[in-house]
């Protein structure tokens, strides 16, 4: 079978073992590509995910072939439909003419581009969280039907042209550290167990808030040794580092 595949639905539960049964540890979202490294059974396959190399099995009765060819294109009228065949989450990726069709840039559809300073991209990483706020946690999730704490950093960074690593451990990784003094909107902040493990991230919010996903993407307070809940003021994650990737 062919070996290259994208998400042709909305999304599709990547699993930690090859039942449906297993822990979701991820999800394709629509137009990310993967490649198979091997096929088990009869139903399953074991992928790995181009955007962020991420590896696990998704059903094979689910994999639609990534095939690039080179196809005339030829008009024949304007058009225009209403019919919805797929709700598209954040961070979906659709194929412009200049990534898949071969003609000529901006011929028959008008994309513009342009270089974004820091302060936009952290003003649109401001406004891609805040539209989240309310979507509930589903662990491996990452769309606004469910998403988790790293799954909900990863897209909205993506959105905003800005590539992570899957979980919050490798999240950490990137970047820079800061200071809590010297903490701006858009840092990372990363939360910690008694045993000094990375299990949890947030976006910084302003100096004393945080924008994460904990029951639900939700807005609470951040100080210099972790969150306090904004409601009943109680401590719920242990701070273990701020880092800092727009510079």
């Amino acid at each position: 079978m062919e070996n290259k595949g994208y998400c042709n639905i909305s999304c599709i539960a990547v699993r930690k073992e090859p039942s449906h049964r297993a822990e979701m540890v991820t999800q394709l979202i629509y137009g990310e590509q993967y490649s198979v490294i091997e096929k088990v059974g009869l139903d399953w396959l074991k992928i790995v995910c181009d955007f962020d190399n991420y590896k696990g099995f998704i059903p094979s009765n689910q994999f639609h072939a990534f095939v690039y060819e080179n196809k005339p294109l030829i008009y024949t009228g304007d058009f225009a439909w209403d019919e919805i065949n797929n709700y598209l989450p954040k961070g979906a990726e659709i194929y412009t003419p200049e990534t898949i069709v071969d003609i000529e840039p901006y011929e028959l559809f008008d994309f513009t581009t342009q270089h974004l300073s820091r302060e936009q991209i952290i003003e649109n990483i401001f406004v891609q969280s805040t539209s989240m706020i309310n979507t509930p946690y589903l662990w491996g999730g990452r769309t606004p039907w469910g998403i988790d704490c790293s799954g909900f950093t990863q897209i909205v960074f993506k959105v905003c042209g800005i590539n992570l690593p899957r979980d919050s451990s490798q999240q950490q990784k990137e970047g820079f550290e800061i200071a809590f003094d010297l903490i701006n909107r858009g840092d990372l902040a990363f939360f910690c167990n008694d045993n000094g493990e990375i299990v949890h991230t947030g976006i910084v919010f302003d100096n004393n808030s945080i924008i994460h996903c904990s029951g639900f993407v939700k807005i609470d307070n951040l100080k210099d040794d972790g969150i306090y809940n904004h409601f009943t003021n109680l401590k719920t994650h242990h701070l273990h580092s701020i880092k800092r990737l727009l510079t």
